[in-house]
C-alpha cells in the first residue's frame, strides 16, 4: 500500500492545508519500508477523531453544554461552557420565580456571551480537532 492511498483515507481527518499532506508524506518516506509497514498497521488502531462528527454532535447539537471542547479534550473551557449555561438556567429561573428583571437582563447577557462563544467554537473546534490528529499520526511515525 503506498502512501496516496493511506493519504486519501485519513485525508479529512487531517488540517485542509496542503502542507499537512507534504509533511506527512516526506515523514513517510524517510522511513525504511520496515517501518513503513508497521506504521500502515498501527494506523488503523489509532483512535482519529472525526471533525464531521465533533461538529455535528458536538457543536451543533450540544454546543450550548461545551459538548465539542469535551470531546476534543479540551477540559477547562468545556466546564466553563457548561457551567455559564447552568448560570443562564438559574438566572432565568429567579427572574421567573421573583418576577425580577435584572434577573433576566443578567440571563439575556449570559445567553449572548454563550450564543458568541459558540459561533466561534464552529470554527475553531475542527481546526483544533485537526491539529491533534495530525500530531498524533506524526507522534505514531516516530
Amino acid at each position: 500500500m503506498d502512501f496516496n492511498s493511506v493519504l486519501l483515507i485519513i485525508q479529512d481527518k487531517l488540517p485542509k492545508d496542503g502542507a499537512s499532506s507534504i509533511i506527512l508524506k516526506d515523514k513517510f518516506e524517510s522511513l525504511s519500508q520496515d517501518k513503513q509497514k508497521d506504521f500502515i498497521s498501527k494506523l488503523s488502531q489509532i483512535k482519529l477523531k472525526s471533525p464531521a462528527f465533533v461538529f455535528w454532535v458536538g457543536n451543533f447539537l450540544f454546543g450550548c453544554f461545551g459538548v465539542a471542547r469535551f470531546m476534543i479534550g479540551d477540559m477547562m473551557l468545556g466546564f466553563i461552557r457548561l457551567g455559564l449555561t447552568i448560570l443562564c438556567c438559574i438566572f432565568i429561573a429567579l427572574s421567573l420565580f421573583n418576577n425580577n428583571a435584572e434577573y433576566l437582563a443578567i440571563a439575556d447577557f449570559i445567553s449572548f456571551i454563550i450564543f458568541i462563544w459558540g459561533i466561534v467554537d464552529l470554527f475553531l473546534v475542527g481546526k483544533k480537532l485537526r491539529k491533534q490528529n495530525l500530531e498524533k499520526i506524526i507522534n505514531l511515525m516516530q
